[in-house]
């Protein structure tokens, strides 16, 4: 190891020197031959503001280790020179961590990359599942640098509360900004399977509910009644407008959604159909009747716009959110008596009773939004309408 040429001020760094180690080129094999895949020349240290780098050229471009410490401390010096020596080494053996990950000099602090990558997806998608896997990793505070760290960081989830579900879904969200990573937040958590099956109400139940929520909760009857005869998902129920009834045709029009926005709750985004395609969804004489009654109490009380939401909250007149559906909901359950469901029963429990009703699955299919493949493998549940063969002898 040796000094090389003071570092230039007009660089932007402070004055100081570099350090270059004096090691061997690495072997020339197959994958060097490729200029993506060679680091030319070992490490250098470099003086960045008064702060210690690791400087690394890969693949035509510099990258950096930083957060090592003062450049006047030599034992930060000697720290960025076992990580140089250590990233040469590695890239003579093949086995170089490209991520950098397992380079860094301490998990005290927070993981900046990993934040930063999901900070980015989630302002992307704005879904619930990466904003919270955001503000678990930054409320963790530290780096997750190799197996060790990921076995420390499950355990502080667990300590946390969270369930093995809620972790493995954090993990993976992880590997989804990461790719590179993958093995690494890669983690065999045991946790029970939720059945669609214990969604299912009977025939029997959903009357019993239906007729609880017609006399205790006349606000959201139509509400619920239109979403157990026709399973739309909660944010195409909540986008529904009066232009989307097809009121001749007996059928409603589903081609746009609320999408809630995940940095807050009570915020949504217009957006298409989960499946990007628009649908027709068939309305029984029922149906049509009772949105016929709501769309004259809706003008009675001067809240209809023809081409604004059908159901809306009964004080704010916003639109309607899973919170205020979800209570509304349990409270009828408890009622009659029933045991507790996901608010998304509506939903499993419409598609399973149409398809123990012989309607075709590619009929259904085309419904739901959903492939032919999904109905069979996650819709098609017992739903208590098992029809018996029979047969008397001659």
């Amino acid at each position: 190891m040796y000094p090389d040429e003071p570092v230039s001020a007009k660089n932007g760094f402070n004055a100081g020197f570099r350090y270059r180690f004096l090691l061997l080129p690495p072997p020339i094999h197959e994958a060097s031959t490729d200029p993506s895949h060679l680091m030319r020349k070992p490490p250098t240290l470099r003086n960045n503001n008064g702060v210690v780098q690791v400087r690394l050229n890969i693949d035509g471009k510099d990258t950096f280790i930083n957060r090592i410490d003062r450049w006047e401390d030599p034992a930060a010096i000697a720290r960025a020179h076992a990580i140089s020596s250590r990233i040469w080494s590695d890239w003579c053996d093949g086995t170089f961590d490209q991520t950098l990950r397992s380079y860094q000099t301490t998990s005290d602090r927070q993981d900046k990359g990993l934040l930063n990558a999901l900070k980015q997806l989630a302002e992307t998608n704005r879904q619930g599942r990466t904003i919270h896997a955001y503000r678990t990793i930054q409320r963790y505070g530290r780096t997750i640098r190799d197996r060790s760290d990921v076995e420390e960081f499950v355990g502080w989830m667990q300590q946390q509360g969270l369930k093995n579900r809620t972790i493995v879904g954090i993990l993976t969200e992880c590997r989804r900004v990461l790719p590179k990573c993958r093995s690494l937040f890669t983690y065999k958590l045991k946790f029970d399977q939720t059945h669609i099956q214990s969604d299912i109400l009977s025939k029997q139940d959903i009357e019993m509910v239906l007729s609880d929520l017609k006399q205790n909760e006349a606000w959201f009857y139509p509400l619920f009644l239109l979403w157990l005869n026709t399973g739309l998902r909660n944010g195409e129920l909540r986008a529904l407008s009066w232009d989307c009834i097809r009121w001749s045709e007996g059928e409603l029009l589903i081609y746009k959604s609320l999408k809630v926005d995940g940095l807050s709750s009570h915020r949504f985004i217009p957006s298409t159909t989960k499946t990007e395609r628009e649908r027709v969804v068939p309305l029984n004489q029922q149906v049509l009747k009772v949105l016929q009654e709501h769309q004259e109490q809706m003008k009675e009380i001067d809240l209809f716009d023809p081409t604004g939401l059908v159901f809306l909250t009964p004080l704010s007149h916003g639109n309607v959110y899973d919170s205020i559906l979800g209570m509304v909901w349990k409270r009828s359950l408890r009622r009659c008596g029933l045991k507790p469901r996901r608010l998304y029963a509506q939903r499993h429990t419409f598609v399973s009773h149409a398809l123990a009703m012989g309607n075709s699955v590619a009929d259904l299919a085309a419904i739901a939004g959903h492939s032919t493949q999904t109905m069979l493998k996650v819709y098609a549940k017992p739903t208590g309408r098992v029809q018996m063969p029979s047969w008397s002898p001659s």
